[in-house]
């Protein structure tokens, strides 16, 4: 029997997450306004601009492609053109969203962190679906942690307690209480410039995936993403920095607990930055083949200046994380 084309669509199509389809014409079609990602679709007969009008929902494939045949499409233009279509990313495998919902829904993430940071993001990660979010906080809310999720009534009040209130403003579904499982499936280190030797250690040893992220002389860093076993770790870019500058061991002992600090618009930017990768992290395999940008990395943020700098670092190869264990199979590197 010949192979069948259409056998290796997605059996359920959309269009991909966040993209507008647009007409610019009765033949023509536009898909996503990015001009380094958009696509346009010209010269389309009436049945397959039709077909392509459906993809604004989840629709199945076989259904779709009967309906444009009895339409009048030829079947081999309507599969072809979804082909192209799936290639250039632009329209995608319908299930996936809810697949990445699942796994979000079962997820665990604790947030640590005595600053703005901690609180913003883990304000993120409820508002996009994480099943449990821990905030671990010590210290009362302060003015200077307003911005990303307190509120000024909270000030005075225990941090853990009001970052779970925080949370469950915007997510009231999302547990703020420790599971009974021992491990979660992220931890997050918030606004403390440096992460303690023995925790990152420790993490490391475990396997459990961790993000540093803080605010440095007005700026905001995220990052490195640490998938033990897997990838540079905390002591790795200690031990890189160590190798530029030697006094750097003496520098960090001074920063142990200290938090740094950046303007409001910095704070949250960097609380969404940090939200992100922390979501990639946990949609794993589901997100797609490519790691998240802060593994092996860190991400630095001036909003004043509008850029960010991705700064790599290599993996020590005789560092003790080379032999942590992990739990999932590794993903291809980034692009570049």
């Amino acid at each position: 029997m010949p192979d069948d084309p259409a056998a290796h669509l997605p059996a359920e199509l959309t269009l991909a997450p966040h993209r507008t389809l647009l007409h610019c014409g009765a033949g023509s079609r536009v898909i996503g306004l990015d001009p380094a990602r958009g696509v346009v679709v010209e010269e389309l007969s009436a049945p397959l601009a039709a077909l392509l009008d459906e993809l604004t929902v989840p629709v199945a494939r076989d259904a779709l492609l009967s309906r444009a045949v009895r339409a009048g499409a030829d079947q081999s233009a309507a599969v072809g053109l979804l082909i192209e279509l799936v290639t250039a990313g632009v329209v995608v495998d319908a299930s996936g969203p809810s697949r990445t919902a699942r796994r979000r829904a079962d997820a665990v993430v604790r947030v640590c962190g005595d600053g703005p940071l901690a609180v913003g993001i883990a304000h993120g990660l409820g508002l996009a679906g994480i099943g449990t979010v821990v905030v671990q906080a010590g210290g009362t809310v302060a003015a200077a942690d307003l911005g990303t999720g307190y509120l000024d009534r909270d000030i005075g009040r225990p941090r853990a307690a009001a970052a779970a209130a925080a949370v469950g403003r915007v997510a009231p579904a999302t547990r703020t209480t420790r599971r009974a499982r021992s491990a979660p499936d992220l931890i997050v280190l918030a606004d403390a410039l440096t992460v303690e030797p023995a925790t990152a250690r420790s993490l490391t040893a475990a396997g459990v995936e961790h993000l540093h992220v803080r605010l440095r002389d007005g700026r905001g860093v995220v990052g490195p993403l640490v998938l033990p076993g897997r990838s540079a770790c905390l002591e790795c870019l200690e031990r890189r920095r160590a190798e530029h500058d030697p006094s750097w061991p003496a520098i960090a002992t001074q920063l142990d607990g200290v938090r740094g600090g950046a303007d409001p618009p910095t704070a949250v930017a960097t609380a969404g930055l940090a939200t992100a990768q922390a979501l990639a992290a946990v949609d794993g395999p589901a997100a797609g083949p490519v790691a998240p940008a802060a593994v092996d990395a860190t991400l630095e943020l001036d909003v004043a200046a509008g850029t960010l700098i991705r700064r790599t670092w290599a993996v020590c190869p005789d560092c003790h994380c080379r032999a942590a264990p992990h739990a999932r199979p590794p993903r291809l590197g980034r692009q570049s």
